[in-house]
This record gives structure tokens, C-alpha cells and sequence, in this order.
């Protein structure tokens, strides 16, 4: 026996050992679940009673319009955390349910958790604790610090409490991105971009060094009207004026300087925050306010969980054979079939055909928070919503955060567009991507060679500098795909395609300036289309519905795993800057997988 030989069965032993031991842990974590499972069955918990006790809001991540169920390390690693967000949906239902609750007094708000909530979703949560307030009930914000979107939701209080040496960080909106330029033409990594739209910037970290001049001017223009939108809501909340918002965030640190460094102070005397008072403090406060709880350990309270499992179970079911569906569409739009917190043309579209194909489905919401993504899925998707009307169908696109992109695409085909004044949407423009990498492979002495039949072929090989007359082929798909985009466009809101041009480009609007352009029908909330659905389809009584595919379980047994990668590259934050950005640029090309690699995506519809 030669020595490859035995280095072949000895590794063929370690295989075999390293997959028993695999499949032996996956039994051990799926017996553990089980039991954790069977356990809660049969043990059960007994809900608390609600009487004299305050309904505690502390969501454990951004407030989301769909939680994500993908099973994906890259994205806990750079997301900051293995919790995925909370379903605004349940948020809303909460307190429009306390609001009627004649057990529940007392709200009290802990909000240190959602940053990365969107200013739509925001909106929708305020109006909802404004009517909680408006009814009588009594709203205490309490943190170690507020950031802007947790501000926002607090501002809405009756009472903001902040700790001594806490802080109010408002810093408005601004659009950064990491330019790779430099990095991407050091591995000498060829990028073929193929583009159409003045303003489409969405490829411009790989192949400039900043931002350009069109996507400076698109940026400014729609996050000013969020901006502005936002000072408006919280000076009205706190009785100041938006000029004071302004003047807080632009003359911070003469504030702090004046209160000798004392953040917390800054913020109180500036009229943001009511109180000032440690943890401590803060827990006789609320003791005092709304009682003791049984172990006289803190104040009486019910979480925002054991709330909901109390309101669903007191929740009147209502029995009529005329339903709305919801479908949600939340996240990238990638081809294939994607969990939830992402957009499948397949899955997303299986939705649709349910809901179509169900004799009770008299209308459909469509409710949409994506930048975009893939062309092809966005056809696949939309090619739904035309068949569900050809029957019938009443259909309304409902825009959440963001439907810009592929994610206006999929909308412009419905009955109607409903839009909030804060929604990010637009961005019609298309363009295609594909890396090759022959310069990277030739510096380190690899090489690829060999013979076609065809002048094409091997067209698409990435090992390969691109072919031209596929590039050129590309190239004017793109132009096909734009014009095809315009026309959709002005086909579905009755415009000129010289009229749509002109606001197309990849330019991105603002929910209220896209109303005055005319590529939405109306401002609102998810509810007012719900409303407007139920409206058009002629319905008197009606029950909504979420339709839903399987969802994977296995996302929750490895979540604990991946936030162990996301602690390892935090702990070395400085030494590990090279590796977050790589995953950042790799996360970047894994949400490129368009068939022909043609994309309706906004990229710059994400503010930090």
C-alpha cells in the first residue's frame, strides 16, 4: 500500500468521523428543542391577570414589517445581533388593543433596543400611541439613552425619563457608503457594470472612490423631506419649534460645553426629556406610579409577549367568507424561493397565486418594504398581481419603508398605490453586474484557456475577461429593460413615457413629492389600504388574512451561532476591520443572483 493510499483512507476515516460527530450534535440540539417544546405543552404557564398592571413596550431589535427567517451568519454578523426584529404588526395590534383595554392604565416605553426601524413604521407606531394617549392612558418613556428612533417613538409620551448620564443622540439623516474601488482594482477584479439612469448610483462603490455629484443631489432631496417630517412630528410632541430640532443637533456640543459635558442635563434643560433620574430611581418612580409587583421586587407589569397571547385569545374572530389577503412583500428581491425578510419571485409570487386561486379572496393588499433586487423575480412577482385582476381581483400596493426599485416594479401594476408621506420610492432605472476575475487569477499564476463552437461562448465564464459581443448584448437588454420599465410606468399611471423619463432616471422621491409627481394615488398606512381595498372590492364585512409559506426552523437553532461569529469579530473590532468589510462586500454579491444578471435595485434607499 502506497503512502497516497493510506493518507486517502485515513482521511476517509476522519470524514466519516467528523459527519457521525455533525449529525450526532444535530440530534442532540433537535431531542433538546423537542423537549424544551413538550415541556412548555404539558407544563403550560399561567398568563397574568392584567388588572393594575402597566403594559411594558420593549421590543429586542427594529420594529420590522416582516421578521426575517433566513438562515444567514453574514447577516447576524453585520446586522450587530442574532435577533431578527419584531413584527410591527404586532406592536400595532397591541396597542390599538390596550387603547379599548380598560385594564391597562399605564404604558411604559423601553425602546433602547430598535434602532433600524424605519421612519414609515415609526410614523405608523406614533400615530398608534397618540391615539393610546389620546384616550386617556398615560405614556412613560423610559431609557439610559435615546437614540433617533427610539426619540421619535418617546417623544409621543406623556413622560420622557432619561437616566443622569445618559443621552438624546439626534443626528438626522445622512447616506454613507463604503467605496471599494481601490480594494476591488487591488485584486484586480474586473467589474462590468452596464447601466441606465442618470441617478442610478447603486454601483458606485465599485467603481469610484465617493459619491458622485447626481447621487449627492438625489440623496439630499428625499432625506431632507424625511428630515423634515420627522422634526415636525417630535417639536409638535414636545411643544418646540423644528428650527429647535435643527439647532440641537447642529450646536450639540455648545450644549454639552455649557453643561460642563453633562449630556443628560443638555437634554433637560432643552425641554426633550421630563426627568432625570438613575436606575434606581427610576424603578421606585414607576413603583410609585402604577404599584408594587408580587415580590415587591419592581413596579406591577405584563410584557408586550404575554399581552399579545392574552389579546388573541380575548380576540373576537370574525367568521366572514369575504377575505383580504396581505401578502408581504419585505426585504431584497432575489430569485428563487427566499424565507421571510427576503422577497422570492417564486415564493413571493406562491403567495399571490394562493390568495388568487382562493374563492373567498375578494381583494389583495400588497405590502411592500424593499429597495428592489432582481429584474426577473420582480417580473415573476408582478405577473401575479396581473392575473389576480384579470379574475376579478381588487389589488392595492400598500408602501411601507421603502419600495423603490423592483419594489415600485412589482407595485405598478395594482389597482392603486398607497404610499406614507415617509416612504422611500422610485429609482426606476435598471442595470446589470457581473464581476470577472482573469486580472485577479493572473497574478497569482492561474490561467484559463480552451475552444468554443460559437463566437460566445464561454461568454459568462468569470474566470474570463468578458466577452463583447455579450457585453454589447447586455448592454441593450439593460436599454430594453429600462424602456420596458417607462412604459410599465406610464402604462399603469397614465403618463407620458417622456413625462415618466423625466422622473425616472434612478432618481429617488420622497412618499409626498412621489404623490405630487403622480407615481402614487394616495397617502396612508396600511389600514387605510386595507380600507381602500375593501372599498373597491364592494365589501360590507370582511375578514384579512396573512398568507404564509413554511417558514425554517432550523434559522432558530443556529441564530445562538452565528451571534458566537458576530462576538468574535467585535471583540477584535480593530484587528478585524478587513474581514467585516469583506463580508460586507461578499453579503453585497450574494444578493445578485438574477438569472440574466439584470437588477431594479435602490441602493441608496437605505439611510444610516
Amino acid at each position: 500500500m502506497n503512502e497516497t493510499t493510506k493518507f486517502d483512507l485515513f482521511w476517509q476515516k476522519v470524514t466519516t468521523a467528523r459527519k457521525f460527530t455533525a449529525n450526532l450534535l444535530f440530534l442532540l440540539i433537535v431531542l433538546i428543542v423537542l423537549v424544551a417544546i413538550l415541556g412548555s405543552i404539558f407544563t403550560g404557564s399561567e398568563l397574568p391577570d392584567l388588572e393594575g398592571k402597566a403594559l411594558v413596550v420593549d421590543p429586542q431589535g427594529p420594529i420590522v414589517e416582516q421578521v426575517s427567517g433566513s438562515l444567514d451568519p453574514l447577516s447576524v454578523v453585520l446586522n450587530g445581533s442574532s435577533t431578527s426584529g419584531v413584527n410591527a404588526r404586532n406592536v400595532l395590534f397591541a396597542l390599538k388593543t390596550a387603547k379599548e383595554d380598560e385594564r391597562i392604565e399605564h404604558i411604559i416605553l423601553k425602546l433602547d433596543n430598535i434602532n433600524g426601524t424605519g421612519q414609515t413604521v415609526l410614523y405608523d407606531v406614533g400615530q398608534a400611541l397618540q391615539e393610546l394617549k389620546d384616550s386617556g392612558k398615560n405614556i412613560v418613556a423610559v431609557a439610559d439613552y435615546y437614540n433617533q428612533s427610539s426619540y421619535y417613538l418617546a417623544s409621543f409620551a406623556n413622560e420622557i425619563v432619561l437616566h443622569p448620564d445618559g443621552e438624546i443622540y439626534i443626528e438626522g439623516y445622512s447616506r454613507i457608503r463604503t467605496y471599494y474601488k481601490s480594494f476591488i482594482d487591488k485584486l484586480e477584479v474586473t467589474v462590468n457594470l452596464f447601466q441606465v439612469g442618470k441617478y442610478k448610483s447603486a454601483m458606485e462603490p465599485y467603481i469610484r472612490e465617493s459619491m458622485s455629484e447626481a447621487a449627492k443631489e438625489a440623496s439630499i432631496a428625499y432625506m431632507k423631506v424625511l428630515w423634515d417630517s420627522w422634526m415636525a412630528v417630535v417639536s409638535n410632541n414636545r411643544n418646540l419649534a423644528s428650527e429647535d430640532i435643527q439647532s440641537f443637533s447642529d450646536t450639540y456640543d455648545d450644549l454639552v460645553i455649557q453643561e460642563n459635558g453633562n449630556t443628560g442635563k443638555a437634554a433637560l434643560n432643552y425641554n426633550l426629556v421630563d426627568k432625570l433620574l438613575n436606575r434606581n430611581q427610576q424603578r421606585d418612580y414607576l413603583v410609585e406610579l402604577v404599584g408594587s409587583d408580587e415580590e415587591e421586587q419592581s413596579f406591577a407589569q405584563v410584557s408586550l409577549n404575554d399581552y399579545l397571547t392574552i389579546a388573541r385569545i380575548d380576540e373576537k374572530t370574525n367568521k366572514s367568507k369575504n377575505k383580504i389577503a396581505v401578502v408581504v412583500a419585505s426585504g431584497s428581491i432575489l430569485d428563487g424561493s427566499q424565507p421571510p425578510g427576503m422577497i422570492g419571485g417564486d415564493s413571493t409570487a406562491q403567495l399571490l397565486r394562493n390568495a388568487h386561486k382562493d374563492e373567498e379572496v375578494k381583494a389583495i393588499v400588497l405590502r411592500v418594504d424593499s429597495g428592489g433586487g432582481s429584474a426577473f423575480a420582480s417580473e415573476i412577482i408582478r405577473e401575479e398581481i396581473v392575473v389576480a385582476k384579470s379574475k376579478g381581483i381588487k389589488v392595492i400596493a400598500s408602501m411601507s419603508n421603502v419600495a423603490a426599485s423592483g419594489g415600485y416594479w412589482i407595485s405598478a401594476s395594482a389597482d392603486e398605490i398607497w404610499a406614507s408621506h415617509d416612504t422611500i420610492t422610485g429609482s426606476i432605472g435598471v442595470f446589470g453586474f457581473l464581476p470577472t476575475f482573469e486580472k485577479t487569477l493572473d497574478k497569482i499564476g492561474i490561467h484559463s484557456d480552451g475552444v468554443s463552437t460559437t463566437k460566445i461562448g464561454t461568454g459568462q465564464d468569470a474566470t474570463q475577461a468578458i466577452n463583447p459581443i455579450l457585453a454589447r448584448a447586455i448592454q441593450s437588454n439593460i436599454e430594453y429593460h429600462y424602456q420596458r420599465f417607462i412604459t410599465l410606468v406610464s402604462e399603469s399611471r397614465s403618463m407620458t413615457l417622456e413625462e415618466v423619463d423625466e422622473i425616472a432616471q434612478g432618481r429617488v422621491w420622497a412618499g409626498e413629492t412621489a404623490l405630487e409627481l403622480g407615481l402614487i394615488d394616495n397617502l396612508g398606512n396600511m389600514d387605510d389600504a386595507i380600507e381602500r381595498a375593501a372599498e373597491l372590492a364592494e365589501l360590507e364585512d370582511y375578514q384579512t388574512f396573512y398568507p404564509a409559506l413554511p417558514s425554517e426552523w432550523t434559522y432558530q437553532l443556529f441564530s445562538q451561532l452565528f451571534s458566537q461569529i458576530k462576538y468574535f469579530i467585535d471583540s477584535k473590532a480593530e484587528e478585524n476591520i478587513l474581514i467585516k468589510k469583506s463580508f460586507e462586500l461578499v453579503n453585497d454579491f450574494k444578493l445578485f443572483n438574477d438569472p440574466k444578471s439584470i437588477y431594479l435595485k435602490c441602493l441608496d434607499c437605505l439611510l444610516y
